[in-house]
């Protein structure tokens, strides 16, 4: 494997590959698809003991996929492995690794000797690393390729495109209409003055983002100089 930077390893600990068809990682993969709350980046994990399968899990608090959700961290546009603390969706206590523990315990298995094969991700955080060390796991496997499969800019060029088509927007004043609508373009939604998709509200306190049919905001955008590119990153999750 070539010679890879990770933001967080144990001491004296290492990852393992497998490659991406190995039947454990494709049963990661499953459990990636079926499990995984986070639609911006899933995560799928199986717990493997004496060549059984003994726990699975997704990221994202094992929600399964479909909802809809603006991560403030992507809004923000922080820095990998941080801001954890800004999305409660995505923060450490709903990794994969720490869902595929909680599981084991729920289904009352022992992780003990178990090995963790992960689908969706290159790395894992230190809190992940604390809790499958305490746990007994004893290696921690991905995708041989999983530094490039699974880097943020290439899952987020696959995720981060939205799904809705119409956009409806209240109280833009004409020069920033003109950068949202560039937005628009960028993203080839349609502007429309009612039931659209989202509505998008201006005010004094910043863009309130709603849902069609949907009386509270999905995010609020305070005002600042980077009001534009911040509704770029919320319609781009919706």
């Amino acid at each position: 494997m070539p010679n890879i930077d990770y933001p967080y390893m144990p001491p004296d600990r290492h990852l393992k590959y497998v490659p991406v068809d190995h039947p454990f990682m494709i049963e990661a993969s499953r459990a990636r698809e079926e499990c995984a709350g986070d639609s911006l980046y899933p995560v799928g994990i199986v717990l493997v003991k004496e060549e059984k399968v003994i726990a699975r899990a997704g990221n994202g608090f094992n929600k399964g996929p479909g909802e809809i959700h603006v991560c403030p961290r992507v809004v923000l546009d922080v820095p990998s492995g941080t801001g954890y603390d800004l999305c409660t969706l995505h923060d450490a206590p709903g990794h994969a690794e720490r869902m595929v523990l909680e599981q084991a315990a729920r289904l009352g298995v022992n992780p003990e000797g178990a090995d963790a094969y992960m689908y969706g991700h290159w790395w894992a955080c230190e809190p992940c690393w604390t809790a499958l060390l305490k746990a007994g796991i004893r290696d921690l496997y991905v995708t041989d390729d999983a530094h490039e499969r699974f880097s943020r800019e290439r899952v987020y060029e696959e995720t981060l495109s939205p799904s809705i088509k119409t956009v409806s927007l209240e109280g833009f004043e004409e020069g920033l209409l003109n950068q949202v609508r560039e937005v628009f373009k960028e993203f080839q939604l349609t502007e429309q003055e009612k039931e659209a998709d989202v509505h998008c509200a201006f005010t004094s306190e910043g863009v309130s983002c709603f849902l069609k049919g949907e009386h509270h905001p999905i995010y609020l955008i305070p005002l600042s100089d980077k009001l534009v590119s911040q509704l770029r990153n919320v319609l781009r999750q919706l």
